[in-house]
């Protein structure tokens, strides 16, 4: 038999197998990990919420016409309106008929939807 300077030849064969076992497992593991992971897209965003402002004219026909406050107040939450009324706007309302109810949820309504905001993006990697 040949004898080699570091043992037998089997002992040569069994380390030149190993060596090729773990070359293969090394370029296994190193092709896996140059893969780029892929993102999905983000869905598209919803369409613009809109909505038809409640303006004053709209709000004087709706209090003559009969409509209750509770109708009132729903559609222009609905419609998210924000009013600044001057006194002789809050007194053209009164004069029109319009509830308290109505005209002090209008007064009111800078501060309802102060921070209704849409909250900002998801931040982009």
């Amino acid at each position: 038999m040949l004898r080699g300077v570091g043992g037998s030849a089997e002992e040569t064969c069994a380390m030149k197998k190993r060596t090729l076992l773990m070359m293969a497992v090394a370029a296994t593991l190193s092709g896996m990990g140059c893969e780029t992971p892929r993102r999905r897209p983000l869905p598209p965003p919803p369409p613009p919420y809109r909505t038809q402002s409640m303006g004053l004219p709209d709000i004087k026909m709706l209090a003559k016409s009969g409509v209750s406050d509770e109708v009132i107040l729903s559609q222009i939450r609905n419609s998210h309106s924000v009013y600044r009324l001057s006194a002789a706007e809050i007194l053209d309302l009164k004069d029109a008929g319009v509830s308290e109810k109505v005209i002090d949820f209008m007064i009111n309504t800078p501060s309802l939807y102060r921070y209704s905001r849409p909250p900002p993006p998801p931040p982009s990697y």
